[in-house]
């Protein structure tokens, strides 16, 4: 029995060494090599209540004096993939305000995500847009809505590693991802009147989350319906989305107003309109005279390029 203790004594201080050595270089390189541990991470993004436009190209656009219940997003997604091979880890989980707005301590909850995860490094796609159109993730490299459908959208795409020593409570800020075109008619709406049809030769409908731009340039075609109760109603604006292939270029733009039967009631020809991340283009004029139908109308001495909330600034074209 002496002889067998005296055997393992040995062998047990080795083991104890190795083990030593293991833990010592294992905080030395980071716990980004262990993949064993698994945490709840939870995301609160920050900045949800942006701004809501009240015009025929926003839906859900009433709003209430009590801020801390109703949010200006209708929707907040939350996808994370493999940082490494691009896979999807965790489903896109979506939350839509409508079901948070029973109760202001509901409403706080809204922009909250909790996801539990192994130690790994991962890719984080926040979405917050507006809207009832499904998106389609398909990647981070190609986020769509279905029909084709430009929401007014916010983006958090980054990379980030969950170990040991991660926070595990983040805020995520979102950033605006598009331009967008705002017509305002001062002249009545058409009894006939059934929809108002923008065309664009720049940006397109397919958003690439790790530029924040457009994955291809296609050009929009996008059509915003009018309601019957809107007949003869003037000073209506109408605003159209864009993802863009850069922070600013210029589009040309067809805008056509349209009855039910797709007959033209009148056009606009807009020639290279000034469209920038971030802001908002604006134009006001008559919008339906069909004694100026098939007009060309340049953007200087006509669009302004301003802003509202939580766009970036303001600019003014002479």
């Amino acid at each position: 029995m002496f002889h067998q203790q005296r055997l393992r004594s040995p062998f047990l201080s080795l083991a104890s060494c190795i083990i030593l050595l293991f833990v010592s270089c294992q905080s030395a390189v980071d716990d980004e090599s262990d993949t064993k541990g698994s945490h709840t991470i939870t995301f609160s993004v920050t900045n949800y209540r942006q701004v809501s436009f009240d015009d025929l190209s926003a839906s859900g656009t009433s709003r209430s004096d009590d801020e801390s219940v109703v949010m200006s997003l209708a929707n907040l997604s939350l996808t994370v993939f493999d940082a490494e091979t691009g896979k999807v880890v965790t489903p896109t989980i979506l939350h839509r305000s409508a079901d948070f707005e029973q109760s202001a301590e509901a409403a706080r909850t809204f922009p909250q995500f909790s996801v539990s995860l192994p130690n790994g490094r991962y890719r984080l796609l926040v979405l917050g847009y507006n809207g009832s159109h499904d998106c389609n993730i398909a990647s981070p490299n190609h986020i769509s809505w279905a029909g084709g459908y430009v929401p007014n959208t916010f983006l958090f795409c980054e990379d980030f590693t969950l170990n040991a020593t991660t926070n595990l409570n983040k805020e995520i800020t979102l950033r605006h991802v598009v331009a967008a075109l705002r017509l305002t008619a001062d002249d009545a709406i058409p009894a006939d009147l059934a929809k108002v049809r923008f065309s664009s030769t720049a940006g397109g409908t397919v958003l690439d989350a790790t530029t924040g731009f457009v994955a291809q340039t296609t050009g929009r075609t996008s059509d915003i319906e009018v309601p019957s109760g809107y007949a003869g109603k003037e000073g209506v604006p109408f605003t159209v989305y864009l993802f863009l292939p850069q922070d600013e270029t210029t589009s040309d733009y067809v805008v056509q107003a349209l009855r039910k039967d797709n007959a033209v009631l009148s056009v606009r020809n807009f020639t290279s309109v000034p469209l920038r991340i971030n802001y908002l283009t604006l134009w006001q004029g008559k919008l339906f005279d069909a004694s100026g139908s098939d007009e060309t109308t340049d953007w200087q001495g006509n669009f302004a390029i301003t802003w509202s909330m939580d766009w970036a600034g303001t600019l003014k074209v002479e």
